[in-house]
Formats: C-alpha cells, sequence, structure tokens
C-alpha cells in the first residue's frame, strides 16, 4: 500500500503544480483585454482543467485496481469511477471522497467531456473562470481526503 500512496502523493504534487500554472490564466481573464488574448487564456485554463481532472482520474483508477480489484468498463466508466470513490467498501476501503467533493469533480468531469467537444473558442468565459475558482479554492480538500484515505492504509 506505500506504493500506492506514492503515487497517489505524486499526483496530488502534479495537481498542485497545474492549479500553480493555472493561477497567472485565471488572473488576466480577470482584466479587461484584447478578445484574441481572452480567448487564448479560456483555452489554457479549460486544458489545465482537463488535465486536474484526469489526474483525479488516475489516482482513481490506482484505488479501483488495486483495492478494489474492479475498474468500470463501457461507455460510462468515468462516471460509474467517480461514483464509486464515495462509496465505502466495508472489509476493503473507506470512502476515498466526500459528497462535497464528488459534486465537484462530477461538475468537472462532465466540463471535460465538453472541451473534448467543441472549439475551444465555443467555451464560456465566466463558466471556464468560475469552474477554476471552485476547484482551485475546493483542491486542498481534495488532497486533504486523498492523504487521510492513506492513512488508513498505513499500519
Amino acid at each position: 500500500m506505500k506504493q500506492l500512496c506514492e503515487r497517489l502523493a505524486h499526483e496530488l504534487m502534479e495537481m498542485e503544480h497545474m492549479i500553480q500554472q493555472s493561477q497567472p490564466f485565471l488572473d488576466q481573464l480577470a482584466q479587461p483585454q484584447n478578445p484574441s488574448y481572452t480567448a487564448a487564456f479560456v483555452g489554457a485554463l479549460a486544458l489545465n482543467l482537463h488535465s486536474f481532472y484526469t489526474g483525479a482520474e488516475r489516482i482513481f483508477e490506482a484505488i479501483a485496481q488495486q483495492m478494489d480489484q474492479y475498474q468500470p468498463t463501457g461507455s460510462q466508466w468515468h462516471r460509474q469511477l467517480l461514483d464509486q470513490m464515495v462509496v465505502k467498501i466495508p472489509e476493503i476501503r473507506p470512502a476515498v471522497i466526500s459528497d462535497a467533493t464528488h459534486l465537484l469533480l462530477d461538475e468537472l468531469r462532465r466540463f471535460r467531456h465538453v472541451v473534448r467537444s467543441v472549439y475551444a473558442y465555443q467555451l464560456d468565459p465566466d463558466r471556464v473562470c468560475e469552474l477554476a475558482k471552485q476547484v482551485f479554492a475546493d483542491f486542498p480538500r481534495f488532497a486533504q481526503e486523498i492523504n487521510a484515505f492513506c492513512q488508513t492504509l498505513t499500519p
């Protein structure tokens, strides 16, 4: 389990780095500027939010593979994997994330689908900024939940 926790810690570090890299984009979007720059910053921020969710999903995949011995498949596997992490599995593991974190990550999962499905210029800048602010503010809770989960695994 030590190896699993080290992997999760590495993913959390990468996600934190992504937030630090994204903050300047969010700061720039708060200032009026050339529409071309706005579109570029929105696209960059949306791509980083996509990456953030992918990092969370890698954490969940590692847990599902190593602890649950079950990883969903099929067209809804992304949603099912996220749902799996909020459930306590008796005698195997506690719930990995809280209901509040689940709600935020589910919103981010749906947003990631939008990012994959539309051109960047079609993204709503206000929506991207609001979601980024929420993700950045709630990351400490997510990290704390993952760290607390790892603490339950070590004697």
